[in-house]
């Protein structure tokens, strides 16, 4: 893009010609265009350039700006030729051809003179103390996110291809290791025995990623795939499910027999290692991924199963590129969550295998040292007296899982830390030993104590830190004990009609008690928009034309929303506003709220051009409420979808719907030229200068800006699945996701899909597909739906309602492979089974997208950091929704996306707001199924539930109390009522009193609207 420019015409000296290629401050005092002249002042104008054109604002100069002689008192557009008069200096415009025009802007935008405000303070964040961030490490390790996370979501610092450089090395030490043992069997034994067995112990507990990365047993499994003549084949399943006891097995085997053979023979010391070697590669021949050694049958995968669970440094897989969903609960892929969930699987075929291991190590250890300075021992006697050590372990582990109560993933941990401190109190070379040997030292023991020193520590941090992750993944995955206090069932009764709700222009229609005028309208056969239905989209504002106080008072939801609406004050959220009695008028088409050309009593002036990149709710509201708060400035809002603001919460109708978009817009188009938002519809912002304070369009365009917003959004997240990416395979996130899954469904004829992922997004998709006509399967690799969610009888309620709607769930299953020719034809699943498919839709989460906040230099974890305030480690430059990334969160959800960008919308105006922290609704919505939760669903020690479960009506809600506070809600079915009350009061931290509680427990669920017992006052001296 060519640049404007300037020619400055100041008195007793030449022109000069200043190009104008960003905000440009023009005065005597000013960083952009000094002028020296007395009558123009230290910051006099701003000069703006945009594809919109030039503009020019007075800067509250102490003797204005004139334009062709008027005075300028607001943003004013500028032509080639205009000439700008600031003291006795000219400025004289020269513009270029403009290339392009989108959406209009006006040109002058009128505008009352206003002082200019002080500059904004900005206050820097409190810092993490130490002994927090210690707390978080010890709890948390390296890995501080609320949830577990998967390889590809933990941070990456050393790239693949150093990896694969080491693992050469790596195999090449091995084999030069085999060779020593044979050449020189001492030194050899010394070598193995002396150095490299002592030390994977300790490599397995703090760094277990390392290894796995750098193992020459894996490189030389993983060999045959990397160089592409790997059969590939899917592990039979006895293979996959015993393979671990083979593992057991062999690793006992292996190390018991040092006794009697390989701590004294380097031949047959080196003979082990290349069959286990060779072994190694030929199962990486046959069988796909790691399953047919690494995550099977390897004698060392126990050992690393054991100790890797709380890793001290945290290293992502690097050798499955992509993940071929080859192994159940795989260590590489997600390594904090592999151990936990094996232990705590409901197959006891899979998980007591594991207890029985780590049950027997510690025994196994010390039998082993103990033995081991015994050779005078015939060989039965040696094994015999193993034997016995290795049980009376067993028999101790039962004692303290089974008569003390101890949870499985911390006796199992508590006998790993015995196991290791055994072994290195025992291990710790002695005297005639052969590393005393190769190290010249008589008697090595002195090393013990240094070594236990660290040990011993180490150990302590990892049982805390495993207790923690246990607690952690039960919670996650709804495993927790519940208490209930079998609440007496109290039938619900059908209300009596309570109001007349009359329609402007249309039917008049009795309500009972509670009842939406969005249900009655709906009953009506009158056509209004509805999404979430819980006033967080804003899809059904009405008017309330008389009767507002025969309505149900509004909740913060709506408030917020109607807040973000703008609309007139007597508008009201229909799925919102119930009837409670009397007569009531509400007219479907709301009132406009005051007109944006009222200014504010001040704003920044030198703020001329604010850009959103982002055109969703977060993106929209932003430059929404920039307006509001500054009448004068250019709004760009940059968005690479072709559509303008629509509901997400309703795009599954596309796909089954006949009506496309028709519904979907959340605002008329007139509403952007009304507040004078460019919109740049079907542009990629490709990069951003935040030096140089300006963002490049795909189309070739700059836009300067003063404050940028940054509101670009999340995709669905691409599964790691060999076949993802050909036809049929689908994520559903946007619009036009929906339309090309109803085109491909009707093109090919496709009879039957799969959906991987049994969360919202998945059940909604389902859902939607199901409607479309097709046979449809949901896959879930928990035990049941929704479990971070709900808790387990929602889930069989959910689950019942789906298999009524046919659709199957399978539960524990995931896709492996995605397989067929020029279309998908089926889905292969990580037990090997085969389900056939047209169509594959990937429902596994969200990634915020952050690629243009990293390429400028912006912090970015899972999303872009912000703090508080909504600012990004950038000056001037914020960041919003699904792509900001907030007190180590990304939440992903409507409503905290508006709240999001009215702090940022604030604070880039010069105002002092921060985010409070909230508890967003769940909500599934889409599947004919009323289902809401807020707050926390899974009880701590003390907590009280409450629960009601009517099959015939249907309708089960459930109250969580932590003492007397309202901690918790889910409801399943129609209680509307109750359910904004309840979540009002979990979102308030209500405090019930003792006349409230007992009417709770008498089944009076209302309670839960009691007043809150007062707070003591503080006392005054």
């Amino acid at each position: 893009m060519v640049a404007p420019e300037v020619e400055v015409r100041e008195l007793g000296r030449a022109p000069r010609t200043v190009p104008v290629d960003r905000g440009l401050e023009v005065g005597r005092g000013a960083d952009g265009l000094r002028i020296d002249d007395d009558g123009v002042s230290r910051r006099h104008l701003k000069l703006l350039p945009s594809p919109l054109g030039l503009s020019v604002v007075d800067l509250g100069s102490r003797n204005g700006t004139l334009v062709n002689g008027r005075p300028v008192t607001s943003r004013t557009a500028l032509a080639d030729g205009d000439v700008i008069r600031l003291g006795r200096t000219e400025l004289v415009v020269r513009l270029p051809v403009p290339r392009s025009t989108p959406t209009p802007g006006p040109r002058v935008l009128p505008a009352d003179s206003v002082p200019l405000p002080a500059p904004p303070v900005l206050v820097a964040p409190a810092a993490t103390t130490p002994l927090r961030a210690a707390v978080v490490w010890l709890r948390a390790g390296p890995d501080t996110h609320a949830a577990f996370r998967t390889y590809q979501e933990l941070p990456r610092r050393i790239p693949v291809r150093a990896w694969r450089v080491v693992r050469v090395g790596s195999v090449a030490a091995y084999l030069a290791l085999v060779v020593t043992l044979v050449v020189r069997p001492t030194t050899g034994l010394a070598l193995f025995f002396g150095v490299v067995v002592p030390v994977l112990p300790i490599l397995f507990f703090v760094a277990p990623g390392v290894w796995r990365n750098i193992c020459p047993l894996s490189s030389a499994n993983q060999s045959a795939r990397v160089l592409g003549f790997t059969l590939g084949r899917t592990a039979p399943r006895w293979w996959s499910e015993r393979g671990y006891v083979v593992a057991i097995t062999l690793f006992f085997g292996i190390a018991g027999a040092r006794l009697a053979l390989f701590n004294s023979s380097g031949t047959a010391t080196a003979a082990l290692l290349a069959v286990i070697i060779l072994s190694a590669f030929a199962m990486g021949v046959v069988f796909k991924g790691k399953s047919g050694w690494c995550s099977s049958i390897c004698p060392l995968l126990p050992v690393q199963r054991l100790y890797g669970q709380t890793p001290f440094v945290l290293s992502p897989n690097s050798h499955c590129q992509p993940c071929l969903a080859c192994t159940r609960n795989c260590y590489d892929f997600q390594p904090q969550l592999a151990q936990q969930a094996d232990l705590h699987d409901l197959d006891s075929r899979w998980s007591q295998p594991r207890r029985l291991f780590a049950s027997a190590l510690p025994g196994f250890v010390a039998g082993f040292f103990t033995l081991l300075g015994e050779p005078a021992l015939t060989t039965p006697q040696t094994y015999g007296r193993l034997a016995l050590f290795v049980a009376a372990s067993v028999a101790c582990f039962l004692v303290l899982e089974v008569f003390l109560g101890v949870s499985a993933g911390m006796v199992t941990a508590l006998a790993g830390a015995a196991a290791l401190n055994l072994f290195y109190y025992y291990g710790t070379p002695r005297a005639g030993s052969a590393l005393s040997t190769l190290l010249g030292t008589a008697n090595p023991g002195w090393l013990r104590w240094p070594v236990l020193a660290v040990v011993a520590p180490l150990t302590l941090v990892w049982l805390l830190r495993t207790h923690w992750a246990e607690r952690r993944y039960l919670a996650e995955t709804g495993q927790d004990e519940v208490t209930d206090l079998g609440m007496p069932v109290v039938p619900t009764v059908a209300e009596a009609p309570a109001a007349e709700v009359a329609f402007v222009g249309g039917p008049t229609a009795s309500a009972t008690t509670g009842q939406s005028v969005l249900e009655l309208a709906e009953s009506c056969g009158l056509q209004i928009e509805a999404g979430c239905r819980m006033g967080v989209c804003g899809a059904d504002p009405v008017a309330v034309v008389g009767g507002a106080e025969h309505l149900s008072v509004a909740e913060e939801e709506e408030l917020s929303t109607l807040r973000r609406l703008g609309l007139a004050p007597n508008t009201r959220l229909a799925c919102c506003a119930r009837a409670t009695g009397g007569p009531v008028t509400v007219g479907l088409t709301p009132d406009r709220g005051a007109s944006v050309e009222t200014p504010p009593p001040s704003f920044d002036r030198s703020i001329t051009s604010v850009v959103v990149i982002g055109t969703g709710v977060g993106g929209v509201t932003a430059a929404d409420f920039v307006r509001r708060g500054h009448p004068d400035c250019e709004i760009h809002l940059v968005g690479q979808e072709p559509h303008l603001l629509y509901n997400r919460m309703g795009i599954s109708r596309i796909v089954y719907g006949r009506s496309a978009m028709s519904g979907l817009s959340l605002l008329p188009e007139e509403w952007y030229d009304d507040h004078r938002v460019t919109t740049w519809l079907n542009t990629l912002a490709t990069d951003v200068d935040t030096a140089g304070r300006s963002v490049r369009l795909g189309t070739g365009e700059h836009l300067f800006y003063d404050r940028l917003i940054l509101a670009t959004g999340a995709q669905g997240t691409v599964p790691p699945l060999r076949g993802f990416g050909g036809p049929g395979t689908f994520v559903l996130r946007t619009a036009e996701d929906a339309g090309r899954i109803r085109a491909y469904a009707q093109q090919h004829g496709v009879t039957r899909a799969v959906v991987a992922g049994g969360g919202l997004l998945g059940l909604e998709g389902a859902w939607a597909l199901r409607r479309l006509g097709l046979t449809v399967t949901v896959l879930e690799r928990n035990t049941r739906l929704l479990p971070r969610n709900i808790d387990a009888r929602a889930s069989e309620l959910v689950h019942e309602h789906l298999t009524r709607a046919g659709i199957a769930v399978r539960y524990r299953a995931s896709a492996a492979a995605l397989e067929g020719g020029s279309v998908l034809e089926q889905v292969r699943l990580d037990d090997g089974s085969l389900l056939p498919a047209g169509i594959f839709l990937a429902a596994i989460g969200i990634t915020p997208n952050v690629d243009l906040a990293r390429r400028a230099g912006l912090a970015v974890d899972r999303g872009i950091v912000v703090d508080d305030r909504m600012r990004t480690s950038a000056p001037d430059v914020y960041a919003v929704g699904d792509a900001a990334e907030h007190d180590a969160r990304v939440l992903g959800l409507w409503p905290v996306a508006t709240k999001q960008a009215e702090v940022a919308a604030a604070n880039a105006l010069g105002g002092d707001e921060s985010i409070e922290a909230d508890l967003p609704a769940m909500i599934l919505k889409g599947v004919d199924l009323d289902l809401s939760a807020v707050g926390r669903v899974e009880p701590e020690p003390g907590d009280v539930v409450l629960t009601e479960d009517l099959p015939a009506v249907p309708l089960y809600r459930r109250l969580l109390l932590a003492g007397d506070v309202v901690a918790g809600v889910l409801v399943l079915g129609a209680a509307p009522e109750f359910l904004s009350a309840a979540t009002t009061a979990v979102k308030r931290g209500t405090r019930l009193g003792p006349e409230a509680l007992a009417r709770l427990r008498a089944g009076d669920w209302m309670a839960v609207r009691a007043a809150p017992q007062p707070e003591s006052l503080p006392t005054t001296v």
